[in-house]
């Protein structure tokens, strides 16, 4: 009974998880300038592409008129990126990589319609049902396959990322972001965590903002701008990303 009373409910939770939230992220915002050379260059490179996309969500150089689509495709995923990078800074990883797993299903949306611009006129004029039939993450990954282009966001990546950390299994363990595999419930810094967060959300955001710049047909020297930004971000990917890292805990456990 007396256990019970200690136990907060009501606001005072969500006081307490926020005060570990906080904590998280100051601990995370000391530690990531030190985890090795790319992670830190990353991030800032990051910063740079989702204030690129941010502006071109938003018309800053030029207005092309017309349905915005492409313009709303760089909005959502500047805005899914905005979220993952609060969230890998409080902790909750597997939260951060379903973002960058949605961000890369907008890469490979994007990529489609740069290689065949019919997909673009068929996309934007269907329905919601054949949305779901014709433009699904499988069907995207299949035409650009049929196109003779291997997906930014291959099906061994997104099965990882969906596996890890959007659909449920008997195999979830929450927040195991360790060697040990250790399971965690509360805001915890892992190391690898941050790790494999930063470079699975440089990975597709890098892609949108280079194919946004050519699909929004900006000026050249605009478009440079940002493809160059892009390259810069790309170049600065580490090793540990979500189709290596468990193969790496198993060699250091072993």
């Amino acid at each position: 009974m007396n256990r019970k009373a200690d136990v907060p409910e009501g606001r005072d939770f969500f006081e307490l998880v926020w005060h570990q939230e906080e904590e998280c992220q100051t601990e995370t915002d000391a530690l990531l300038p030190n985890l090795g050379k790319k992670a830190p260059a990353a991030m800032t490179h990051i910063g740079t592409v989702m204030s690129l996309l941010d502006r071109m969500a938003s018309c800053w150089w030029t207005c092309r008129g017309g349905d915005h689509r492409i313009e709303y495709l760089c909005g959502r995923a500047v805005n899914n990126a905005r979220a993952a990078v609060r969230l890998l800074r409080f902790g909750l990883y597997d939260e951060s990589l379903a973002l960058s797993r949605a961000i890369g299903e907008t890469a490979n949306l994007m990529q489609l319609f740069t290689m065949d611009r019919s997909a673009l006129h068929e996309w934007r004029n269907a329905t919601h049902r054949q949305v779901r039939q014709d433009f699904s993450p499988y069907k995207v990954r299949k035409r650009l396959e049929g196109l003779s282009q291997s997906p930014v966001i291959t099906q061994e990546r997104y099965a990882l990322l969906s596996g890890r950390a959007t659909h449920v299994g008997p195999h979830t363990v929450p927040q195991s972001h360790n060697v040990l595999g250790l399971p965690f419930s509360h805001s915890q810094v892992q190391e690898e965590g941050i790790l494999v967060c930063v470079n699975e959300l440089a990975t597709p955001l890098s892609v949108v903002a280079g194919l946004g710049a050519v699909l929004l047909d900006l000026d050249k020297d605009t478009r440079l701008s940002i493809l160059n930004s892009a390259r810069t971000l790309a170049i600065h990917i580490g090793g540990a990303t979500i189709t290596g890292i468990d193969e790496f805990h198993r060699r250091l456990r072993d």
